[in-house]
């Protein structure tokens, strides 16, 4: 097995090792980084929402009734200002005076309409449900799908003839996706043909109606053909309105615990592409409201450009001489695929200058000046691609031979291995139910089940990966020469691919991710994916077992950990959650989405010396669009479990340490330390998104409580612009004059929300005193505290306003310098090297005027910035500026590449020697006398060598 590096640096000259760094901290209609592939309109346009309610006597039951409780939530919904942007409309069904009766259908709220200039219309039309009789849900689908058509006329019992939102000129409404909403608290009826032909309905649009169990039998007989209809077909089919013009049909079962209504509404939405939300309570239905409302605010499907996704070393791995590079192509679905393509790493040396270059299988080189992927072969593929990211790669591999070796963990004992046919996700494994997986029958059932492990009669999914949108891949090299590259996906699977062949051995989907394959099936539009298993992936080994631990960033609150040994039979050690996010006091009940990536490290658990995993808390979903600090509920701590088993050890808290301070979400990566290098965690520094730095302090025997608190914070006053940090510290030792103190370095910019240009960002390094022991008190620096060295006074000012700033800095608790350029954001870790503080910046331009169904990937620019950790003055001269003169111009330069930038790397070329200096070894290799600064595969910067370790406190010499 490989021997993986836990959180302790070493200085190895190894060229090929800057493409080994850790991926960057990555992290609502929903804000996300996503944005720089795929931005729409400043003005989206609105979707058409219908709400068909229930009005049957039976709302009257209950205390409060479910009348009450639906109006409650239908008010919260429609008072909601991210409902502004709706278009919608209410219809209420039910029978007039009985079974036999005539049909009673409302529109409760007139014709469609925006719900922000008509909100007191909605809040009367919610005001107006009533409770009559009986419960015609059929004939409410039929006269709801009526109201869209352009084609049909549906007139309600007060004789209100209703208007199709599908309207408009088409250019500037094609792209509005339509939804219905249909909420019921009792099973169907009214449809019996024997109750005459105003109820009957036993055929819809050409189509015989299925009638059985699920059905109902005759009384919810086409419903389902009802929804199919309006999903799969296009209501406007002339060239002008583009796309498909079809239905979208949620379905809400309300307070009822009977199977049979459950199986019947999930039919429903099974058939029409939605999504079926059981609701007992008045929040539950706001749930299920929101949900189906976001939904369909994301589902637009607008007229897309596809952005150039770079090539970003941060996202890639290393094996031999082989890279490992995931690619993705971002869509107007939900449904992002991706690839993972194999190349070769080498180096080029010209008139003295080493180079690192990617080549393909005919040994080309992969990527252009501005590195971006051209067409060629990779070592998987059978042809060039030209450049298209789904073309070869491991994803040209996944054509079911037989079956897909897909598992999951349904079985209750982990001694079983997920190879085991009980584990399998497939048809014939009985324990994946319908409940699992959310459907309504059981041709439902066989159907997602066959479409994820590629055995569906059409085979859409074979040849099909899902995009590893913000993951990083890992290889495991085991016995016999085998090598092993795994990767999480929006698919929500961890992928186990053979790094020879390319072909995928098997794919882990966790059992609670089961109820998205009917979504991924789906595919419905979307401007945002889904993210699935888009966190961060840990693979280590403790206790002579090779372990992987993955998260899921913005896919959800969990991490899931395997025992990876055996590459063919993994086993499902256990899920790091909160078991019950319905109440608190569970050992994960703040744990937010799970961004941060769980670094092995070793400390004293219970008096022995114990293999750990430390984390950050996550990101809080609330922080979306904030504006201003104030604490989060999720996210607010720091996690340390067990390596080999995932055993809770502590949560590092307000509430759970003597640590206080800690009230914002952890997304970013957090930095263990061993101070005196004996092997055992002492001190750990964390930054969350409030922008406080927050240091913790553990006793390496155990025997003491640890102590932490908030040694910076840049948000000080509310007078100052919210700013935040996504990223991990870098921390630097400075010893001169009789003064010393840890530099801790980080720079600021909201990567939930990178289209911003509202806000000056800066970067920042913060001394902190105390270098070898806890502190007797945590001591906050201040905003105030830090000198303001953006104007870079020490180094162009005046002689007397450079003597000026060097007394102020001297007297400062640090520095701090804006990020000079409009929405420019520092969104990677900094590297410290020699007093030079290594990091990069990405400012995002959103596109033109859009029209408003169209959408494109935004511009960015990327900037490489190289400032002194003392002064934050330039240190090489003709950086960015004219040779000659060292100023403030030769802090940063432009990089060719586009997109967010990678984390810059230091290298360490090795050249080859001459008889003179090897004893007669001639071409042995041996330590260069450059150190090269890259970003990515962008050479950015050279300074002689010096020949200092890299461990954390001999950074400066």
């Amino acid at each position: 097995m490989n021997t993986f590096q836990s959180y302790r640096l070493s200085h190895r000259a190894v060229l090929l090792g800057l493409l080994l760094g850790a991926a960057s901290a990555s992290l609502s209609v929903l804000a996300d980084d996503i944005e720089i592939y795929l931005h729409e309109p400043t003005d989206p346009v609105p979707p058409n929402v219908l709400f068909v309610l229930d009005e049957s006597g039976s709302m009257s039951s209950g205390s409060p009734s479910r009348r009450d409780r639906q109006e409650d939530a239908m008010r919260t919904l429609i008072n909601d200002s991210d409902m502004d942007n709706v278009n919608a409309a209410m219809l209420g069904y039910t029978t007039d005076t009985g079974n036999n009766g005539p049909l009673f259908l409302r529109a409760l709220s007139g014709n469609f309409a925006l719900i922000g200039t008509n909100r007191s219309n909605f809040i009367n039309a919610a005001d107006d449900l009533e409770t009559r009789s009986y419960t015609p849900t059929v004939k409410a689908m039929e006269a709801a799908v009526d109201w869209f058509r352009r084609d049909r006329t549906f007139t309600d019992a007060n004789g209100f003839a209703t208007t199709s939102p599908i309207a408009g000129t088409a250019a500037d409404n094609w792209c509005r996706p339509n939804h219905m909403v249909v909420l019921t608290d009792g099973l169907p009826n009214s449809n019996s043909l024997t109750d005459g032909g105003a109820y009957g309905l036993d055929s819809y649009e050409n189509s015989t109606c299925v009638s059985d169990e699920t059905s109902q039998f005759q009384n919810g007989r086409c419903a389902r053909e009802i929804a199919r209809y309006a999903f799969n077909t296009d209501l406007e089919p002339s060239d002008a309105w583009q796309g498909t013009q079809n239905i979208v049909t949620h379905t809400i079962g309300f307070d009822t615990t009977d199977d049979g209504l459950e199986n019947f509404m999930r039919s429903i939405s099974d058939a029409g592409g939605g999504s079926y939300y059981p609701a007992t309570s008045t929040a539950d239905l706001i749930s299920a409201f929101t949900s189906i409302v976001v939904e369909a605010q994301q589902s637009i499907p607008y007229a897309y450009t596809a952005p150039v996704i770079p090539f970003n070393q941060d996202n890639a791995a290393v094996s031999g001489d082989r890279i490992f590079v995931p690619l993705l192509v971002p869509e107007g679905e939900t449904f992002w695929k991706g690839n993972l393509k194999s190349y070769t790493i080498t180096t080029v040396t010209s008139n003295g200058e080493t180079s690192i270059v990617l080549r393909d299988a005919n040994g080309q080189s992969i990527i252009n000046d501005s590195f971006e992927f051209i067409s060629s072969q990779d070592h998987w593929g059978s042809g060039n691609d030209d450049g298209d990211p789904l073309v070869g790669g491991a994803a040209s591999h996944m054509l079911a031979a037989g079956s897909r070796n897909i598992y999951t963990n349904v079985n209750a004992d982990t001694s079983v291995p997920l190879s085991d046919s009980t584990n399998r996700v497939h048809r014939n494994n009985t324990l994946i139910t319908n409940a699992l997986l959310n459907v309504g029958t059981d041709a439902t059932r066989t159907e997602v089940l066959d479409w994820i492990s590629w055995q569906d009669a059409l085979n859409v999914h074979e040849g099909e990966m899902g995009a590893p949108i913000h993951t990083q891949p890992s290889v495991v090299d085991y016995p016999g020469g085998h090598s092993v590259v795994y990767l999480p996906t929006s698919e929500g699977v961890l992928e186990a691919i053979d790094a020879d062949t390319g072909q995928e051995l098997w794919a882990f989907m966790p059992s609670d991710l089961l109820d998205d394959i009917q979504t991924l099936k789906n595919n419905n539009e979307s401007t945002v994916p889904h993210y699935g298993l888009d966190g961060p992936l840990t693979v280590y080994e403790s206790g002579n077992r090779t372990m992987a631990i993955f998260g899921m960033r913005r896919g959800g609150h969990s991490y899931y950990l395997l025992d990876i040994t055996d590459r063919l039979n993994p086993l499902f050690v256990t899920q790091i959650s909160d078991p019950d996010p319905s109440s608190s006091g569970s050992d994960y009940d703040t744990l937010g989405q799970t961004w941060s990536k769980p670094l092995l490290a070793r400390m004293y658990v219970s008096g022995s010396v114990t293999d750990v995993l430390v984390f950050g808390g996550g990101y809080d979903p609330d922080q979306d669009g904030a504006t201003s600090r104030v604490d989060d509920d999720q996210g607010n701590g720091i996690y340390i479990i067990q390596a080999s088993d995932g055993t809770f050890i502590r949560r590092i808290s307000n509430s759970t340490s003597n640590v206080s301070g800690m009230n914002n979400s952890i997304p970013s990566d957090v930095l263990p330390f061993d101070v005196n290098r004996n092997g055992t965690l002492d001190r750990l520094y964390a930054a969350d998104v409030g922008g406080r730095i927050i240091r913790i302090d553990i006793p390496e025997d155990g025997t003491s409580s640890l102590s932490g608190g908030v040694i910076a914070d840049i948000n000080s006053s509310t007078s100052l612009p919210y700013r935040r940090f996504f990223n991990t510290p870098e921390v630097g030792y400075y010893n001169r004059g009789g003064r010393q103190y840890l530099a801790v370095l980080i720079g600021s910019g909201d990567r939930a929300s990178p289209l911003d240009q509202t806000m000056t960002d800066q970067f920042y390094m913060i001394k902190d005193p105390n270098v070898w022991a806890a502190p007797t008190s945590y001591v906050t620096v201040n905003y105030s505290d830090l000198y303001d060295a953006t104007d870079n006074l020490i180094q162009d000012g005046s002689d007397s306003q450079k003597l000026q700033a060097q007394a102020d800095l001297s007297e400062a608790s640090g520095w701090r310098m804006d990020l000079e350029h409009s929405g420019e954001k520092s969104l990677s870790k900094a590297v410290l090297y020699n007093y030079a503080v290594l990091f990069t910046t990405y400012s995002a331009e959103r596109s033109g005027e859009l029209a408003s169904c169209e959408a494109r990937g935004a511009v960015g620019t990327s900037r490489f910035y190289t400032v002194n950790m003392t002064s934050a003055a330039a240190m090489f001269d003709g950086l960015g500026g004219s040779e000659g003169t060292l100023d403030g111009n030769d802090r940063s330069r432009l990089l060719s590449m586009v997109g967010m930038p990678p984390t810059p790397t230091l290298v360490f070329p090795e050249v080859l020697t001459d008889d003179s200096q090897t004893g007669g070894q001639t071409g042995v290799s041996v330590l260069g006398s450059v150190v090269k600064a890259m970003v990515g595969l962008e050479e950015v910067n050279e300074w002689p060598l010096q020949l200092i370790p890299i461990w954390w406190e001999e950074v400066i010499p």
